[in-house]
Order: C-alpha cells, then sequence, then structure tokens
C-alpha cells in the first residue's frame, strides 16, 4: 500500500511518501532560489519521494534572511526552475506558503490581536497573489502554513483573543484561513490542489488541544481544502523559537517514541475521510513497518518524513531493496534544528559523519 500509486485531485503520486517541508537556509540573502537548493530537492525526488513540499516560503516582503520568497514575480524565474528539476526527477511539488507577524531576535512578537482589519485583508491578498504565482510557475498544489506559530496559526489558536469576527469560536478564529482558502480556490479554479499544515496539538497552556483542531480541520476542509498535513506544537508562547517544550514536539527528540503524533492524524483523519480530505502523518516514522502499519490501519493517507529523508536521500531506495543496513540513520539529535536557530544550512551530522569516513 505504501508504494501504491494514488491520485488527489490533480496530483498523481507514485507512492503515498511525502518529504515534508523544512528551512534549509540554503536561499539568497533576499530569498531567491539557489543551485544547492534545487539540488537538495531533485535528489530527494531521484530518492524516490512521490510529493516534496518546499520549505516555509514568505509571501511577504517583510525581512527575514535566506527566507525562500514568492511576494514578487522576480522570485518566479528560479522557482520555476527548481520546479522543473523536481518534476524531472520523477515527483510532484507542493509549496508551503507562510506569513509572520513583526518580530524581533529578542523575543518580541506582535500580537494577531495587534492587526486591524485593513492588516488581515492584506495577509489575505498576500496569500491569494503568492498562490497565483505558484501554480503559474508550475507548482503541482500550494500549501498553507496554519501550523506552529506564524501568522495563520496564531489566528485559528484559543490563545487569539480578538472580540471581532476574526476570535471567539472556532469558526470566528479560523476565518481567516477560510477566507484564504476560498478566495485562492476563485482564482486557481477547482481542479487545483490547495493544502495546509496545521498542529494537531500546540502543547502550550491554553493552546489548541486535538478536540479544537478537529472542528477547525472541519471548517477549512469543508471550504475546499484538498490535503492536510498535521504537525505538532512549535508554539512560541512556550520558549523563541521551538526552544520550549512545544517547540520540541514539533520536531520530536529521540526520548519520544517513534509514530508519536500519529494519534493526532488518526483523530482528523476521522474527521475529514467523509469529506474525502486527505491527511499526512508526521512525527518520528523512521521505517516502512512503521508507515505500512498506518496506512494499514486508517491512521492516515499519507506518510511525512523529513529528518530520515535528511540524514539519507536515498532512505525509501533503500528499504525497497532490503538494505536497511546501508541506511544513514536520523537519530533524532536534531542538531538540524540547531543550526536552524543559528540561519545555518540545515544538514545532518550523522550523514556528515558519515561521509568523513
Amino acid at each position: 500500500m505504501l508504494l501504491t500509486p494514488v491520485s488527489y485531485k490533480n496530483l498523481d503520486l507514485r507512492n503515498r511518501i511525502v518529504w515534508l517541508p523544512m528551512v534549509s537556509w540554503l536561499a539568497t540573502e533576499d530569498g531567491f532560489v539557489t543551485e544547492q537548493l534545487i539540488e537538495r530537492h531533485q535528489r530527494r525526488a531521484q530518492g524516490g519521494v512521490a510529493l516534496t513540499i518546499l520549505e516555509a516560503t514568505g509571501v511577504l516582503a517583510r525581512k527575514s534572511p535566506k527566507l525562500l520568497r514568492i511576494s514578487d514575480d522576480m522570485y518566479m524565474p528560479g522557482l520555476e526552475k527548481l520546479v522543473q528539476a523536481v518534476h524531472d526527477a520523477g515527483s510532484k511539488i507542493s509549496i508551503q506558503l507562510i506569513h509572520f507577524v513583526k518580530q524581533s531576535r529578542s523575543g518580541w512578537k506582535q500580537k494577531v490581536e495587534e492587526l486591524t482589519l485593513e492588516d488581515i485583508k492584506q495577509v489575505k491578498d498576500d496569500f491569494v497573489q503568492a498562490a497565483v504565482r505558484a501554480k503559474k510557475v508550475g507548482f503541482d498544489a500550494i500549501e498553507l502554513h496554519a501550523a506552529h506559530s506564524y501568522t495563520l496559526s496564531s489566528f485559528i489558536s484559543l490563545l487569539n483573543k480578538r472580540t471581532d469576527e476574526y476570535g471567539g469560536s472556532p469558526k470566528g478564529r479560523s476565518g481567516i484561513v477560510t477566507e484564504i482558502i476560498e478566495m485562492c480556490r476563485e482564482k486557481l479554479g477547482d481542479d487545483y490542489c490547495i493544502g495546509a499544515r496545521i498542529s494537531g496539538e500546540e502543547f502550550v497552556m491554553g493552546g489548541n488541544s486535538l478536540k479544537q483542531t478537529k472542528v477547525i480541520a472541519r471548517l477549512m476542509a469543508e471550504k475546499g481544502l484538498d490535503y492536510l498535513s498535521v504537525s505538532a506544537g512549535g508554539k512560541t508562547e512556550d520558549g523563541n523559537w521551538y526552544s520550549g517544550y512545544s517547540g520540541s514536539r514539533s520536531m520530536p527528540t529521540a526520548n519520544l517514541p517513534f509514530g508519536c503524533h500519529v494519534y493526532l492524524a488518526r483523530g482528523i483523519r476521522e474527521e475529514l475521510a467523509p469529506l474525502g480530505v486527505p491527511v499526512i502523518v508526521s512525527g518520528k516514522i523512521n521505517s516502512f513497518e512503521l508507515a505500512g502499519k498506518i496506512l494499514t490501519q486508517g491512521e492516515a493517507d499519507l506518510i511525512g518524513v523529513c529528518r530520515p529523508l535528511l540524514a539519507d536521500p536515498d532512505w525509501i531506495i533503500k528499504q525497497k531493496e532490503g538494505r536497511q543496513e546501508d541506511i544513514i540513520p536520523c537519530v533524532y539529535c536534531n542538531t538540524c534544528l540547531e543550526r536552524d536557530q543559528r540561519w545555518e544550512p540545515v544538514e545532518c551530522i550523522v550523514a556528515e559523519k558519515k561521509l568523513q569516513k
């Protein structure tokens, strides 16, 4: 089942394995695509990934060094070249679109309660314009980043204390996302895949649990969402930039069990399966055996893998060929996360040491 082809809307996938987004810091200082970035995604496609989701890509011009951008037409040629390289290697590709509020490295962060209705309108417009650019350069899908601690996730969270139409009830808090989905659908057409990534649990006091997330996921699906990728945690209210417990749950460490977030995908899939919206699971899925069990038990539709493929781009091929002993294993040390926090190119230290021998 894991390696059989599957289709969702315009996504004809050769298997059910998804290369999840991870910021690489391989873009230029101004957010342009580089050859190193193209090679990273092309290499995973060559390794057998069915769908690669390009790392968080900014929809606005706000400063964030080396973050990929799609906030202007000038970024389109590089993105088109990346898309073509992934397609040539046999994979489909989605792009994760991200908006972030004003913040500083000292820890200060603007609250969504401070955004005016005009600000919210601009956020929606930024997403829609980015989505149109993404389709034009050939991306097979877009993914709205509504997980962790960025703008959309801060709206849908119980931590959102707005008292107008964009706060309060689940429908109000998720309104900005559902409106973006509707606006994107109008511009992109009915035959184009629109996905989103969401935190199944926020793992922070006062934040969303699976109870709230299931309701929000259904509201998004009813507005035309085509897939939902389930992450967890990542709230800056529990420590700046993935440094607290909530942050650690978004990239679960070695002390947590394999498949530690499967229950989140299962809970959301129970809500979305009647609507025909597939769910991508994530969270320490380290083998075909575990992935196959998840699919067989109906806990998810697609298997999201990130760090194991960072460690070994041939992770899929080696398992298909029964060469488990040749796999460069992810040990979930999160050195990759530490490099991310230092704005350094995100690579796997285990792979680097292996190559040095």
